[in-house]
C-alpha cells in the first residue's frame, strides 16, 4: 500500500484566472491557501476478476501416450509457460490419453489465445526433446486438432473426455463411430 500526498494546486492545468467554467480539476476554495489532500491508492485484487477455465488436449496420434518422461516434463513445461505469460495454473493432471489443467486468466484473454500459445509452446518442447515422436509426427504440432475448454475450475467429467476423444479421432478418420 502506498500513500501519496497531492497538493491541490497541482491538479488544475487550467489558468487559475479562468473561473467562468466549472472543472473537476479546479482547486477547492478553502480558507487555507496551502491545504493538502491525502489520497490512498490500493492495488486492485486481480484474482477476483480472473476467469477459470478447465482445458484439455490430446496427442495427435493415439500411439503417442503421455507416459514416462513425457508425463513428468509436461506439467513442468506448462507451469513455465503459464508463469511466462502471467497466467495462474491451479490444477494439472496427466493421463496417457490426455493432458488436463485449470487456468486462471484475465477476462480480456480469449480461450483461443491461451490455448494456441500452450499447444504451440508445449509442442515445440515435446518434439525437440522426444526424437521418436518428431520422426513419426510430420507436423509441428504434437496435439490433435482442436481442444476442450470449459468455463470453471472443475475437471471435465470422464464421459465428456471420452466423448471428446471419440469425436476428435473420428474427425481424424481414425474411428468410424
Amino acid at each position: 500500500m502506498a500513500v501519496f500526498n497531492i497538493k491541490d494546486d497541482y491538479l488544475n492545468p487550467l489558468d487559475q484566472n479562468e473561473t467562468d467554467s466549472f472543472s473537476f480539476l479546479q482547486p477547492r476554495e478553502d480558507n487555507e491557501s496551502d491545504s493538502r489532500q491525502d489520497v490512498l491508492l490500493e492495488p486492485i485484487q486481480s484474482e477476483s476478476y480472473d476467469l477459470s477455465y478447465t482445458c484439455l488436449l490430446i496427442p495427435r496420434f493415439p500411439s503417442h501416450q503421455l507416459k514416462g518422461d513425457l508425463a513428468e516434463y509436461a506439467p513442468q513445461w506448462l507451469q513455465q509457460i503459464c508463469i511466462s505469460y502471467g497466467w495462474r495454473l491451479e490444477f494439472i493432471t496427466v493421463w496417457p490419453e490426455y493432458f488436463q489443467w485449470v487456468l486462471h486468466v484475465a477476462p480480456s484473454i480469449p480461450p483461443g489465445h491461451f490455448m494456441q500459445a500452450i499447444r504451440t509452446e508445449t509442442s515445440k518442447l515435446i518434439l525437440s526433446n522426444f526424437g521418436h515422436i518428431r520422426e513419426e509426427n510430420l507436423s509441428n504440432d504434437f496435439w490433435a486438432p482442436g481442444y476442450l475448454v470449459v468455463l470453471g475450475a472443475r475437471p471435465h467429467p470422464k464421459e465428456m473426455v471420452e466423448q471428446y476423444i471419440r469425436l476428435t479421432r473420428r474427425q481424424q478418420g481414425l474411428y468410424t463411430l
